[in-house]
C-alpha cells in the first residue's frame, strides 16, 4: 500500500489515512526518534476485512485495502516512525456494532499464525456460545479477549456498564488460562466512574490469574478522569494500561506515578493513529477536534500531524515529568507488554544473580545492610537488586515480580512501597530544594506532632538513620548523667558503644559472646577501641535480676539502661515498670528504643501501649515510610545536654527526610495501622499453624502478627527454611522466616501466599521424609547472624 493510494476521493475528510509528509518525518526524526527505542512492541492495534465491519462501514476503516493485514500495519507505520516501526504487537479486530464477529475472529487468527513475535485478542461479546469461544481461545492460540461497549444491547452505548459487554464467562475463561481482557471502559467519566472502579476492582480480585489491560489510558482521553480515579485501582496486580490515542500526558503520569512503566504498555491504536486529529481535554470531558473540522489555516503555526505521532509525543513529555530514563522507556515500549504475554524479549537484561556476584568483588559485603544480604535468605536464588517496588509489589531488574511477604523493608515501609502520600510530600521537597544554607520548618511541624503524640517529652532532635539516633541517645544520656557506662538490652545498631559490649573477656571458646543473645550472634568488635571494653553490659528481656546484678556492680557509673520496649515478646508484669523504678533510683536514663516496633503495636511507639514512660525514645525505620530519618525525643532535662556536646551533622539539615516523617506521621494519625497490621499478621500466623498440621511438618511460629517468625522445631531447620525461600520464589513470593506486614498488604495477599505455600509445605514434607532437603535446595543453606558473613 502506497501512502497516497487512499486519498482520491475524499481529501477533506479526517477520518482518510493521511498523506505522510516531510513535516511528520521531521517531527518524529526531531523529537520522537530518540525517544522511542528500536524493538518496540504495540499493544493495542487493529487488523480487519472491510467485509466483516457491516454497514455502514466506518469511513477510516474503510479507507484502506479491502484486507488490512499484518503486511499493510507494518507498511503504514513504517512511512512515519521510519526505523522505528514496532517489530510485534497485540492485534485484534476492528470493532463496529455490526461487525461479523465470527469472521472477524477468523481473520485475525489466520494473520497470527505466521507472526511468532505478535499476539492475537478474540472479539469477545455476551451472545456468543461459551464452550465454542473457549475452543477457539485453544484451537487457535489467541492471548486473550478483546471487550467493546458496541456490543451492549442498548441503543447509547457510550452508557454501558462493564457487566453488560463483558460476560462473566469470559473472565471464567481467562482466570482458566491465564489470557488477557482488554477493556475500552465507557460512561462519562470512565475512570473516574464509582461503578467502573468498583467493578474492575472485583474482578480483578475474584479472577487474579487473568490480566486487566485498561485501553486508552483508562479510556484517559480526559485526562482528569484516570487522574481522578486512579488510586482506586492502586494494589491490584493483574492490572495494566496501554498508551493509544490518547494525546495528552495526564493520564499517563497518573499511571507512572502509581504502578510505574511495567504496567504502561505502549499503543498504537492503528489505524487511528492515521488520522490528522488529536484529542484534548475539555472541562471535564474530551472533544476529538476532527469534530469540529478547525481552520488550521487560520493560524501560521498550526500543523495539525498523525494523532499517533500526538499520541508518541504526550508519552514523553509524560515520561520526561516523571523523570523516566532510557531504560524505564524501554519497559513501556519494549519489555512490558512481551512479558505480560510470554513473548521472548529483543534485549537481554541484566541477570540479577550475576550483578550480585559483581557486586561483592567491589562492595564489601556485597550490601549496606546484614539484613539485605541474600545469603541470609537463599544464596545464589534470592533476588539482591530491585527496579520498582509499589504496595507490597517488587520488580527486580529482571523484570521478575514478587509480592513481599518477607521483611518489608527491613521494618521501614509500615505503609507500603511507595506510598502516594509520603512521596508526594517528598517529590515536592526535592522539587523546591531539599538542602540550603538554611533548613526547612519541616523539621518544626515534625517536632511538634512527635511531642503532641507523646506528651511526656519535651525536646527532639533528628538524623537520618537508626543506628546514628541510638548513638546520639546514649551521647545525651552519657552527657546528661556525666557517667561511662550503659546496660544493654536487645539489638541496638553497629555503632562503637554497643558492640563494645563483645569486647568483654571471651568465654571459654574462645569467642567474645555478650551480644550473641541479642538478635544477632557473631557480632565482631573488631575497629572497636579497645579502652571501650567493660563500658556496655547485657541483660536479658524480663530478667530484672541480671540488671540488678549490672546496678550492683556499676550503678554508680550507669549512664543509661537501654532496651526495647519490646520486639517479639510481651513483658510480664511489672518488669518495665521495674527498670524504670531503678533508673529514677539509680539516676540512669531510661532509653526506649522504638526503631524496629515503633509505631506498629500502637501510635507513637510500644512504650505507649505499655503506660511505661522512658526518659529518651528513638525512632527511625518506619517513621519515614522508607526515606532516611531518626529521631530522638526526650524530657527536657536530659534532652537539653544535647547543647552542652558537640551532636552534629550536615545531613541531618536536608528536607526530605522530615517532609517524609511529617506525611507519613499525619497518614498513621488517619488510619488505624496497628490494627491492620495485625489483622494481616494473624492471617499469616494462623495459616503457618494450619498448613504445619496439614502437612504434619515441625512448623513454630513465632513472634507477634506485627512482625511474625516462622521458624522450624528441625535439626536441618536452617535448610528447611532455605529450601521454602527458593521455591516460593518461583512462585512469584518473597518469602522467608520472617513477616512483617504493612498497609499495603491486604488478605487477597495472604490468601494467595498461603495457596502457594500449602504447595511448598508438600514439597518440604516429602523432602523431610526423604532426606532430600539439602539436594533440592538449588544453591547453598542461607546463612544466620553475621559469624558467616565473611
Amino acid at each position: 500500500m502506497t501512502s497516497s493510494s487512499n486519498l482520491t476521493e475524499q481529501e477533506n475528510n479526517p477520518y482518510i489515512w493521511a498523506t505522510i509528509g516531510e513535516a511528520d518525518l521531521e517531527l518524529f526524526d526531531k523529537h520522537l526518534k530518540d525517544f522511542v527505542p528500536p524493538n518496540s512492541f504495540d499493544a493495542h492495534a487493529h487488523l480487519w476485512q472491510v467485509a466483516d465491519l457491516g454497514i455502514p462501514t466506518p469511513s477510516l476503516a474503510a479507507a484502506g485495502p479491502a484486507e488490512v493485514t499484518r503486511a499493510v500495519y507494518n507498511d503504514r507505520l513504517s512511512q512515519w516512525m521510519p526505523d522505528r516501526c514496532p517489530s510485534g504487537g497485540l492485534f485484534f479486530p476492528f470493532p463496529t456494532r455490526k461487525l461479523n464477529v465470527d469472521s472477524a475472529n477468523r481473520f485475525m487468527a489466520d494473520q497470527m499464525q505466521a507472526d511468532p513475535h505478535s499476539r492475537g485478542l478474540m472479539i469477545l461479546t455476551p451472545t456468543q456460545n461459551r464452550e465454542q469461544v473457549e475452543q477457539q481461545v485453544l484451537d487457535d492460540h489467541f492471548a486473550g479477549f478483546k471487550v467493546y461497549h458496541l456490543f451492549a444491547e442498548r441503543e447509547e452505548t457510550l452508557f454501558a456498564q462493564c457487566e453488560e459487554y463483558i460476560p462473566e464467562w469470559g473472565w471464567e475463561i481467562a482466570e482458566k488460562y491465564g489470557l488477557v481482557i482488554m477493556l475500552h471502559m465507557v460512561l462519562p467519566k470512565a475512570l473516574a466512574e464509582v461503578e467502573n472502579q468498583i467493578y474492575i476492582r472485583e474482578h480483578c480480585k475474584k479472577y487474579p490469574n487473568a490480566r486487566l489491560i485498561l485501553a486508552h489510558a483508562a479510556r484517559g482521553f480526559c485526562g482528569r478522569h484516570t487522574v481522578e480515579g486512579i488510586a482506586s485501582l492502586r494494589g491490584l496486580d493483574n492490572v495494566y494500561f496501554d498508551t493509544s490515542a490518547v494525546c495528552e500526558p495526564e493520564a499517563f503520569e497518573a499511571i507512572l506515578k502509581t504502578f510505574g512503566p511495567t504496567r504502561l504498555l505502549f499503543g498504537a491504536d492503528f489505524c487511528v493513529t492515521e488520522m490528522r486529529s488529536r484529542c484534548v481535554n475539555l472541562a471535564d470531558g474530551f472533544l476529538w477536534l476532527d469534530e469540529i473540522r478547525p481552520n488550521f489555516e487560520r493560524s501560521r503555526f498550526a500543523k495539525p500531524t498523525l494523532l499517533g505521532l500526538e499520541s508518541l509525543l504526550a508519552l514523553k513529555q509524560a515520561c520526561r515529568n516523571q523523570f523516566l530514563n532510557d531504560e524505564d522507556v524501554e519497559e513501556v515500549f519494549c519489555h512490558a507488554a512481551r512479558r505480560l504475554l510470554d513473548i521472548p524479549l529483543t534485549k537481554e537484561l541484566p541477570n540479577v544473580q550475576e550483578a550480585y556476584k559483581q557486586a561483592k568483588e567491589i562492595i564489601p559485603g556485597g550490601t549496606q545492610l546484614l539484613s539485605k544480604r541474600p545469603e541470609m535468605f537463599a544464596p545464589d536464588q534470592w533476588p539482591a537488586y530491585y527496579r520498582e517496588a509499589h504496595g507490597c509489589e517488587v520488580i527486580d531488574i529482571e523484570g521478575n515480580r514478587f509480592i513481599d511477604m518477607s521483611l518489608g523493608g527491613i521494618l521501614s515501609t509500615i505503609l507500603g512501597y511507595s506510598d502516594p502520600d509520603v512521596n508526594a510530600a517528598v517529590i515536592r521537597r526535592v522539587s523546591m530544594g531539599s538542602m540550603s544554607t538554611l533548613q526547612t520548618d519541616d523539621e518544626v511541624k515534625l517536632a511538634q506532632r512527635l511531642l503532641d503524640i507523646h506528651p511526656w517529652a519535651q525536646n527532639a532532635r533528628f538524623t537520618r538513620a537508626g543506628g546514628e539516633s541510638m548513638a546520639v541517645a546514649v551521647r545525651i544520656a552519657r552527657a546528661s548523667t556525666q557517667r561511662d557506662h550503659v546496660a544493654i538490652c536487645g539489638y541496638h545498631g553497629w555503632h562503637d558503644w554497643y558492640l563494645s559490649a563483645n569486647l568483654a573477656e571471651p568465654t571459654a571458646d574462645g569467642s567474645a559472646s555478650q551480644l550473641d543473645g541479642h538478635l544477632l550472634p557473631g557480632l565482631e568488635p573488631r575497629g572497636v577501641p579497645a579502652g571501650l571494653a567493660g563500658t556496655a553490659h547485657t541483660f536479658h528481656y524480663n530478667r530484672l535480676d541480671e540488671l540488678d546484678a549490672i546496678i550492683k556492680k556499676h550503678g554508680d557509673k550507669l549512664a543509661a539502661i537501654v532496651m526495647e520496649p519490646t520486639r517479639q515478646t510481651d513483658p510480664d508484669p511489672g518488669f518495665l515498670e521495674g527498670v524504670r523504678e531503678r533508673c529514677n533510683r539509680n539516676g540512669a536514663r531510661l532509653i526506649f528504643d522504638e526503631i524496629s516496633i515503633g509505631w506498629r503495636l500502637c501510635l507513637g511507639g510500644a512504650h505507649l501501649k505499655f503506660g511505661v514512660e522512658s526518659d529518651l525514645a528513638v525512632f527511625a525505620k518506619a517513621l519515614g515510610n522508607g526515606f532516611p530519618i531518626g529521631a530522638v525525643i526526650g524530657a527536657k532535662e536530659t534532652m537539653q545536654a544535647a547543647q552542652n556536646s558537640f551532636i552534629s551533622s550536615t545531613f541531618w539539615t536536608e528536607g526530605v527526610g522530615p517532609a517524609a516523617a511529617l506525611a507519613c506521621v499525619r497518614k498513621m494519625q488517619k488510619c488505624n495501622v496497628p490494627e491492620h497490621l495485625h489483622k494481616i499478621g494473624s492471617l499469616v500466623m494462623n495459616g503457618w499453624e494450619e498448613l504445619g498440621r496439614k502437612h504434619q511438618l515441625p512448623v513454630k511460629p513465632a513472634g507477634r502478627p506485627e512482625g511474625a517468625l516462622l521458624t522450624f522445631t528441625h535439626p536441618q531447620a536452617a535448610a528447611i527454611t532455605t529450601l521454602m525461600t527458593a521455591e516460593m520464589i518461583k512462585k512469584g513470593f518473597l518469602a522467608g522466616g520472617a513477616f512483617n506486614a504493612m498497609l499495603a498488604h491486604e488478605p487477597r495477599h495472604v490468601e494467595s501466599y498461603l495457596e502457594a505455600l500449602d504447595e511448598v509445605f508438600a514439597t518440604l514434607a516429602e523432602a523431610i521424609s526423604t532426606n532430600t532437603i539439602e539436594k533440592r535446595i538449588g544453591g547453598p543453606i542461607k546463612h544466620s547472624g553475621f559469624s558467616r558473613l565473611t
